[in-house]
């Protein structure tokens, strides 16, 4: 099969597996790079197959030596459809991580469900005795609700007034307008039940039952704050609605673990970066381009591995924890410093759409945006064939 880029309404509906493999083998390299630092032992990782999740594993499996458990949902190919990248990504994490020579296991299913936290308990008990570190990434468009039976769905909408800006069309590489819709009461509590901050409670709970969490354990969940340009959808709508029940739960959380384990459970704020949802969230795309392009010039951007590489060395097990006045780590302070904000929303303003799609950080954008799901290496020839099946064959799981 020769595999192209299938793109609809700005949506990515294949992979290239040759690209996550490059993209994993990037990522791993630049590790490697970087001095090593004392970090957990054992580690679970909640949506730990790409973006975040994946440079935070390894970050902590390269930089640390930990051992690295992944929980997540994935398409396998089947026929003509690819498979999801973080299915590749998954294969070739462990593919490369053996020559740490620790233990690196990935659960492929609903993290969401009873059942599955019930296969991780087990596989600690019997593999790693206990949990350090818990980081909840889960990054998902719907929730199935056991009690119902019911497949809830998260919406990206504005609360009280339409939220309106511009986007880039991936394929023509135009700049667009795009509006998102205000949400009802229903779609916020809908949002909450998916992107919210209740299984991530209820993995911390189900592993404090079985008595698996080490003595000073943390947990951690990702969370984004941004600043005007996206603060209508990021902090003002559906998914700001999410986030603030995020940080709800961790709050509770964090009186459970420090009293009893005399560990934590902390919000970090990331940076921006090149996501799938990025394109459907008005201005984010522009905002993003342009926060590339000032943070490059000004020599302070920073690659998503080694993002999380320096949220865990120094942050989390090193003592230059930078913090709000909510007590959440920030480690987009290099983002939301006040020139940097100022020269990106001057970039914003100033520059016409041609403009803005000739500037260097909408290059790195797009190029992100092919290359999370394998596109678009440059060492790579896409005119290849690819066999599928013989390429799943090395699936550890």
């Amino acid at each position: 099969m020769i595999i192209k880029p299938s793109i609809r309404s700005n949506f990515f509906t294949n992979a290239h597996p040759l690209g996550c493999k490059q993209n994993v083998v990037n990522q791993i390299n630049e590790a490697k790079k970087y001095p090593k630092f004392k970090g957990p032992k054992n580690v679970l990782i909640i949506g730990g197959s790409s973006g975040y999740g994946l440079a935070s594993r390894i970050a902590l499996a390269y930089g640390a030596g930990s051992n690295t458990i992944n929980v997540s949902f994935e398409n396998d190919p089947k026929g003509s459809k690819t498979g999801s990248a973080g299915w590749w990504n998954n294969i070739y994490f462990q593919e490369f991580a053996k020559e740490t020579g620790n233990i690196h296991k990935d659960f492929v299913g609903d993290a969401f469900s009873l059942d599955m936290k019930n296969e991780v308990v087990k596989f600690v008990k019997e593999n790693l005795g206990n949990l350090d570190l818990v980081i909840y990434s889960l990054a998902s468009g719907g929730r199935l609700n056991y009690e119902t039976n019911e497949l809830i769905r998260s919406h990206i909408k504005a609360i009280g007034e339409e939220a309106e800006g511009k986007t880039i069309d991936i394929i023509e590489r135009k700049i667009r307008d795009l509006k998102v819709a205000t949400a009802t009461e229903q779609d916020i509590e809908d949002t909450i039940f998916v992107m919210g901050g209740s299984d991530w409670n209820d993995w911390i709970d189900i592993l404090d039952d079985h008595q698996i969490l080490n003595h000073r354990c943390k947990t951690i969940a990702y969370t984004y704050i941004g600043g005007p340009t996206t603060e209508k959808i990021y902090r003002g709508g559906t998914i700001g609605k999410a986030k603030e029940d995020l940080e709800n739960h961790a709050k509770v959380m964090n009186q459970l673990l420090k009293t009893k384990y005399e560990g934590e459970a902390l919000i970090s704020s990331s940076k921006a970066v090149t996501t799938k949802a990025s394109v459907f969230i008005p201005q984010m795309t522009i905002y993003v381009s342009c926060l590339f392009d000032v943070m490059v010039r000004r020599n302070v951007h920073e690659t998503i591995l080694g993002h999380k590489y320096r949220l865990f060395k120094d942050m989390i097990y090193g003592s230059n924890r930078i913090t709000d006045q909510e007590n959440r780590i920030r480690l987009d302070h290099l983002e939301m410093d006040e020139a940097i904000q100022e020269e990106t929303i001057k970039l914003m303003t100033s520059s016409t759409n041609d403009e803005i799609l000739s500037l260097k950080g909408t290059d790195m954008f797009l190029k992100e945006f092919y290359q999370i799901n394998g596109f678009e290496f440059d060492n790579i020839d896409y005119e290849k064939e690819v066999d599928l099946d013989t390429l799943s064959e090395k699936k550890p799981y």
